[in-house]
């Protein structure tokens, strides 16, 4: 499956984080992560990009480049509006994710996403998808005021605000604007 296109909206009533992205075969996914796998999320894309970077040999310096990556992506990304799909594999309801892990498999990322109905979600993410997933969830994190990975926590040095291809975090679940979506 190859990911086209991410959106997440923080819903204050949920207290969760809804993640959907759509695929390249007019798929969409939606699911709901909560603050601890935000959190394990965070920690997981920045472990995978330095593994990336150290995979190609930068193994000195890789942590370094990977921030560096990271705050560039902050800089540039753009956003876009999020295009919905006509297929729900999971269902149209959003689906509880339990726990994430983590691998570098061949030169790409996996996450393995277990879901609360006993089913495994298995993500391959190129680097740029993991740096747009990281920033992303980043957003999220500071809309719903949890303190996780924050630019601030996760790379010192970068900057506060946040632009990109990523959803807008959404403080409230008006539906009179159009989300946005990271590419």
């Amino acid at each position: 499956m190859s990911i086209r296109q991410l959106n997440a909206s923080y819903v204050p009533e949920e207290d969760r984080v809804m993640l959907r992205f759509t695929t390249d075969t007019q798929e969409e996914y939606r699911l709901w992560l909560t603050r601890a796998v935000v959190g394990t999320l965070l920690d997981q894309t920045q472990a995978l990009a330095v593994k990336a970077l150290e995979q190609q040999g930068n193994v000195h310096q890789a942590k370094e480049v990977a921030q560096f990556k990271q705050q560039a992506l902050q800089q540039s990304a753009t956003y876009t509006q999020f295009e919905g799909a006509a297929r729900f594999p999971l269902g149209a309801e959003p689906v509880l994710v339990r726990t994430v892990q983590a691998q570098f498999r061949e030169n790409s990322s996996v996450l393995v996403l277990a879901l609360a109905r006993g089913q495994n979600l298995t993500l391959t993410l190129s680097e740029d998808l993991v740096g747009k997933l990281q920033l992303l969830l980043q957003k999220m994190s500071s809309a719903a005021r949890w303190a996780l990975g924050s630019p601030e926590a996760v790379y010192p040095s970068a900057p506060a605000q946040v632009a990109g291809k990523a959803s807008e975090p959404a403080d409230s679940p008006d539906t009179s604007t159009p989300p946005k979506v990271l590419h």
